[in-house]
């Protein structure tokens, strides 16, 4: 053999070492090779909406129409038929929140959101106001995905057969994950979940969140967009804790973003968050595009947000359908019982101080609670779901303005529970589990601690002269039970003289406004935000 061909034999044999060493380095890579493939651009229509809260028709806001599915179906319709790669899903809390609801328990939002082909839908902590069971039952007649990721509803069978984390969408070859997230408070928002949990290994409610991305990122899935029931604060948390996300869908906050809030990633790539606000007055569309590596493009990405108002035609299967349902419905609406001098808004969001709307049915509580010798009233502003605005006040108005069943609660409170309660009310947001008052003067500094806000609380005394709180005196209260018995966190553990009633909050301000006839919006005098204190 010459030397030649020896050495020709040795490179041959040296390159099929090197050829195989490699196979074996890239089999045993953690990362699918499939991540490395350059994908091609992808444009993907979803029309969203949030927080409907049972809004299926037409309602006024300030004197015009707007809202509707109707109406929606009719713009999504439309959309689909001029445009390939559309998708419908909703946010989450299509449950609850018109006299529709009550009447029918879901089944009537459920049968419209089949009929307006949803692709899917995250749950939210309304879904759950009558229990986990009962919601398990409603979604039996639900024809599209139902999402949340950090849901534990293993122990309750017949309900975790419908939930699911996630779905992937394939749109021109590309697959995109779709992930659902549920509020992490949901116990405190919730009383009925029952074996229902949400999942915070750990402590970390973001970890469930952070499994399911790596799960489809392990499938070569490189198109993560979450739909959320968390709300905006809860979304941009998300949003910088896992730069992979490009797309967030939005709720749970009633905020309406007429452009998309844009995170940028120390990497250089966006994630988006986009919600529509409350009640259907608007339908979201974004149109995403993704570059060749699987990220969002934001200079390519349009998003709008289009409002729902009688320019806008129905769809008349829809239409007829709800206005049947409705039927039944429509003497509420001709039962007026007084009138408003005003509008008492519950715009929440910038209330620092206490809101005409809510010491209205504070007052209707005292005044429902006289003969108890009530002396203080409470009313969570997550509670009051519409505001009344001026002319006459039908009975079906009553019930927009207070949708829950909540009954009356009389106790009795210590001065120091009770400041421990006022305490939590200033803790967070304006909304929510912001309480407003009747029977108390309290000057606060929202910019303190969330547990040293309040710079004092003063109540009537039997000479109605407004005095300081006394730690050991006992006060009698009127309360919801939802609040009572621990909603939004509240502990009234040590009340005594518990008095539960089947009095609802609406039956009371249908009461004290029929009482009344007419009313007058007044706020900003029992709560004050300041460095100031309040005279006694």
């Amino acid at each position: 053999m010459s030397k030649i061909n020896y050495l020709s034999k040795a490179k041959i044999i040296f390159l099929l070492l090197v050829f195989s060493l490699c196979q074996i380095f890239l089999s045993a890579s953690p990362v699918s090779s499939v991540n490395y493939r350059r994908a091609q651009e992808t444009e993907i229509i979803i029309l969203h909406t949030n927080d409907m809260h049972a809004h299926d028709l037409p309602f006024k806001d300030k004197g015009k129409l707007v809202g509707g599915l109707p109406k929606i179906a009719f713009l999504v319709f439309s959309i689909k038929k001029q445009y390939p790669n559309v998708l419908l899903v909703d946010a989450g809390d299509f449950f609850q929140g018109t006299p529709l609801f009550q009447r029918y328990g879901g089944g009537v939002e459920i049968e419209a959101m089949n009929e307006m082909g949803y692709d899917m839908v995250e749950l939210g902590n309304h879904e759950f106001d009558r229990g986990s069971k009962y919601l398990a039952d409603k979604l039996k007649q639900a024809k599209f995905p139902i999402l949340a990721c950090n849901l534990d509803c293993s122990k309750l069978p017949e309900l975790d057969r419908y939930v699911k984390p996630a779905i992937v969408k394939e749109i021109n070859g590309e697959k995109i994950a779709f992930i659902g997230v549920i509020t992490p408070d949901l116990d405190k928002k919730v009383l009925g979940l029952g074996e229902v949990k949400v999942k915070t290994p750990g402590g970390d409610w973001l970890k469930p969140i952070g499994q399911e991305i790596e799960y489809y990122q392990n499938q070569g899935i490189n198109k993560i967009i979450v739909i959320s029931h968390c709300g905006l604060e809860a979304d941009k948390t998300i949003a910088e804790a896992f730069p992979s996300i490009d797309f967030i869908i939005g709720g749970h906050s009633h905020t309406r973003l007429n452009r998309p809030f844009w995170v940028q990633h120390a990497d250089g790539t966006y994630t988006g968050i986009v919600q529509t606000g409350c009640y259907g007055r608007a339908l979201g569309e974004a149109k995403l595009r993704f570059d060749q590596l699987g990220h969002i493009d934001k200079p390519k990405t349009y998003c709008r947000l289009i409002s729902i108002n009688s320019s806008i035609k129905n769809d008349p299967i829809l239409e007829n359908y709800l206005e049947e349902k409705e039927k039944p419905l429509l003497a509420l609406r001709e039962e007026i019982i007084g009138y408003a001098n005003g509008t008492f808004w519950n715009r929440f969001a910038s209330m620092q101080a206490d809101s005409a709307i809510g010491d209205l049915i504070c007052d209707a509580l005292a005044d429902a609670g006289e003969k108890e010798g009530v002396q203080i009233t409470f009313q969570n502003r997550g509670g009051i779901r519409a505001k009344l605005e001026k002319g006459p006040i039908s009975e079906e108005k009553i019930q927009e303005i207070l949708p829950f069943d909540n009954k009356v609660v009389y106790a009795t409170l210590s001065g120091d529970a009770l400041k421990a309660v006022l305490e939590c009310s200033f803790s967070g947001p304006l909304y929510g589990a912001f309480l407003d008052v009747h029977g108390l003067r309290i000057n606060y500094d929202p910019h303190q601690q969330s547990d040293k806000r309040i710079i004092s609380a003063l109540v009537q005394n039997h000479l109605n002269e407004w005095v300081p709180i006394d730690p050991k005196a006992s006060y009698k209260i009127a309360v919801n039970d939802y609040t009572f018995k621990g909603g939004d966190g509240y502990d009234f553990s040590k009340a005594t003289d518990v008095q539960s009633t089947q009095e609802s909050l609406a039956t009371a301000l249908h009461n004290y406004i029929l009482k009344h006839k007419r009313i007058s919006p007044i706020s900003g005098n029992r709560i004050i935000p300041s460095m100031t204190k309040i005279d006694s």
